[in-house]
């Protein structure tokens, strides 16, 4: 008996010590969370690599085939990028739904960037672009884009076949004193808010109502590709 209630405390302790060691979530906007979709990741390891499955569920969504070597290969196609220039670069699938889309993102240095704070995740001085295509329909997220018409609360851009939407970044945790930085990102359009994508593991994304139905699995995509972005281990 007495063996088990040590057991029981010890269980409890356990317990109750990773509830403290928890990560940061991000907090959303509220005008992003009114009326979207929650795709909460599941089944996603605390570690990655190329020794690593990373696979993971996007909600209804599976991420899989995630390939970190996949810049030293003769497939590499981001546009805008080449083997010469890119620090990162990696690619993944996404199912479910209408089938599969296939995703890629790479990262190059730059001397401005956009600061995600946590852990391993630190996006530091690069430009980061994910694409996502099935046959010949396609999305792409740019973070740290240098056009000329992005305003200082800008990220970069989000584009959907025709339709390209602005992207910013979310600073809002659950958590204080934890220093600045994003802890995600927002689409929106002129309309207003699209959704929104948390990079701080395990990550989760949120459809807003107003994103039309044939672009979320596309923007679950691309955001897949953003919670799967780690920094180069060199420079």
């Amino acid at each position: 008996m007495m063996r088990s209630l040590v057991s029981g405390t010890v269980s409890l302790a356990m317990g109750l010590g990773a509830l403290g060691c928890a990560g940061p979530r991000m907090v959303a906007p509220e005008d992003v969370t009114q009326g979207s979709q929650v795709l909460e990741v599941t089944d996603r390891s605390s570690m990655s690599g190329s020794l690593v499955n990373e696979s993971f569920k996007l909600g209804s969504f599976a991420v899989s085939d995630v390939d970190r070597d996949w810049n030293k290969k003769s497939s590499f196609s981001v546009v805008g990028y080449s083997n010469a220039t890119t620090t990162t670069g990696y690619s993944y699938k996404v199912k479910g739904g209408a089938g599969a889309w296939d995703g890629s993102c790479a990262s190059s240095a730059n001397d401005k960037g956009v600061h995600v704070m946590g852990g391993s995740v630190d996006w530091g001085s690069t430009k980061l672009t994910c694409e996502c295509k099935q046959g010949s329909t396609s999305a792409s997220v740019v973070l740290n884009s240098s056009s000329p018409d992005n305003d200082k609360n800008s990220a970069g851009a989000l584009t959907v076949g025709d339709a390209k939407y602005n992207v910013s970044p979310v600073n809002s945790t659950d958590k204080t004193n934890l220093g600045s930085g994003a802890a995600g990102f927002r689409y929106d359009s002129e309309e207003g808010a699209l959704g929104a994508v948390e990079v701080l593991r395990p990550g989760r994304v949120w459809l807003n109502a107003r994103l039309p139905e044939a672009q979320r699995m596309p923007v679950a995509c691309v955001s897949a590709g953003l919670m799967l972005y780690q920094p180069p281990s060199e420079h």
